[in-house]
């Protein structure tokens, strides 16, 4: 919920704690801005979410046609991303930055294909302007289309010409990010663009602060201290520790190795299922013949080399992190509208076998049994609306969670806590996912007594022995509380709030 959270603070005129938040301000400006018509701002994300998929297919079907001049490449192009596994699920069920990056990427491709035409120097300008907007998207993309850029610019220009397209081409970027680190530091007082980079590295891959030695409670997550009332979590720890902390190289370099090992199959087999096999045999197949016939398809050939070279970049530096197939989003709809390019080439076994076994990953991608278009069936999240209003009809300001809501895989499990206290407009200041063994109940309700919050959550089933008991034994040391059933209407009960009358 962070960044429906954020746009509640530019909603409720909080406008300095949210404006800091360097994660995608540009989403949650847009969130805020669409608050204004309405008030439901899970709602207005949502269909923020679905217009920027909206806007990829449009965008999409630009680029591709705009690269091979060709409106049946294009059309395919665009049936192929609405097809592909988890893309339009997304669209539907998240509210997520990724979808309005990768919309902002194709913006600045098709800038860049008119670059590489010979647009002139205000091309190049408006390529930054592309840039920096996808910056302001999600600050990955500052470094990353950096990159594109001056591989663009070498690959398409003579020696003499680098210099100044280059600065064209960085001109807008380094103004925005320069002021945006002008805002970020009046906070921090700290110089940094605003990507987590270093902090996501310390956090999972040299994993320096994963156990923060002064906890305030033995079981539970002291969630107060860097989760606000609105739900949102500071993107920098207190004092930005992260961009002081100093690491050992050698050490760091070493679980860097082990990370991209561990990840980089994660990446592979991901865009494997997305894409298809086929798709990247279509891709591998264009890309080499553009290669190979450099005199009659320079531009093409520049393009194909840049979309190569950042879905490479891309991987790289989000497998020195942790992985999620959201990252691929930027480059997948690239892959696509390169790989349609196989259509126009003349027909062969190798174009016939990239084509089959495209459909039929398609098709399987569709139809097996853990497949999004079988398994969305429904809205997994109704248990935490029921319960945000729950406790929206009892008085009080703080909640704490402990246990895991009923649809980990749907992304109800251990947010369950956090969400329904957002739908519940309440302040959840303490948290566990996982169920106390009774040897440990005295430990957590010890825990509940320092935190003190108004309501208390309790995720679980009633055929949980453990669940039982610990919901028995928080009202039962209550004194004086009333209790209600938390349910989704596919499976019953999954839980149960405690509201405390003496706080």
């Amino acid at each position: 919920m962070d960044y429906t959270g954020i746009a509640r603070h530019l909603h409720n005129g909080q406008w300095y704690a949210a404006i800091n938040d360097f994660r995608s301000p540009l989403l949650s400006w847009m969130i805020a801005a669409g608050s204004f018509f309405g008030s439901d701002l899970v709602r207005v994300g949502k269909m923020l979410n679905i217009l920027s998929f909206l806007a990829c297919a449009g965008l999409l079907y630009c680029f591709a046609k705009s690269l091979w001049g060709s409106r049946l490449a294009a059309s395919i192009a665009v049936l192929w991303f609405s097809l592909c596994r988890g893309l339009t699920a997304v669209a539907v069920e998240m509210v997520t930055p990724d979808l309005l990056l990768a919309a902002a990427v194709l913006l600045y491709f098709l800038v860049l294909l008119r670059c590489l035409r010979g647009g002139g120097n205000r091309y190049w300008l408006l390529l930054g302007a592309a840039h920096a907007l996808a910056y302001l998207t999600k600050g990955f993309a500052l470094p990353w289309l950096a990159l594109c850029t001056v591989v663009a610019v070498l690959l398409s220009s003579p020696p003499r010409r680098w210099a100044p397209r280059i600065c064209l081409a960085a001109a807008i970027p380094l103004l925005v990010a320069g002021t945006w680190a002008g805002v970020l530091h009046s906070k921090y007082g700290v110089l940094t663009t605003g990507t987590q980079f270093k902090a996501n590295f310390l956090e999972w891959t040299v994993r320096a602060y994963d156990n923060p030695p002064d906890r305030k409670f033995a079981i539970l997550n002291d969630t107060k201290t860097y989760r606000d009332e609105y739900g949102v979590n500071d993107p920098m720890p207190p004092g930005a520790w992260p961009w002081r902390y100093r690491f050992n190289p050698k050490e760091a370099v070493a679980k860097l190795a082990a990370s991209e090992v561990q990840n980089l199959p994660k990446a592979l087999k991901e865009l494997l299922i997305v894409i298809t096999p086929g798709g990247l045999l279509a891709f591998a197949l264009v890309l080499t013949g553009l290669v190979r016939h450099t005199a009659e398809t320079t531009v093409e050939r520049t393009v194909a080399v840049v979309i190569a070279f950042g879905v490479v970049t891309l991987c790289l530096a989000y497998c020195m992190l942790v992985f999620d197939g959201r990252y691929l989003y930027p480059v997948i709809p690239l892959v696509m509208a390169v790989s349609v390019g196989l259509l126009l080439t003349k027909a062969s076994a190798l174009r016939s076998t990239a084509a089959a076994l495209l459909v039929i990953g398609l098709v399987i991608s569709m139809t097996y049994s853990s497949s999004p278009y079988r398994t969305l069936d429904r809205d997994f999240q109704i248990s935490c609306y029921r319960a945000g209003e729950m406790l929206r009809g009892h008085s009080g300001a703080t909640v704490a969670s402990v246990g895991s809501g009923p649809y980990q895989e749907h992304g109800v499990g251990w947010e369950a806590g956090y969400k329904a206290a957002y739908f519940g407009d309440r302040w959840l200041i303490a948290a566990t996912d996982q169920m106390p063994g009774a040897d440990k109940t005295a430990t957590l309700l010890d825990d509940l007594s320092k935190a003190a919050p108004d309501a208390v959550m309790i995720w679980g089933r009633p055929a949980d022995v453990q669940y039982r008991n610990l919901v028995h034994q928080i009202v039962l040391r209550s004194g004086e509380a009333s209790v209600g059933v938390l349910t989704d209407p596919s499976v019953g009960e999954v839980g149960t709030a405690v509201f405390f009358h003496q706080r």
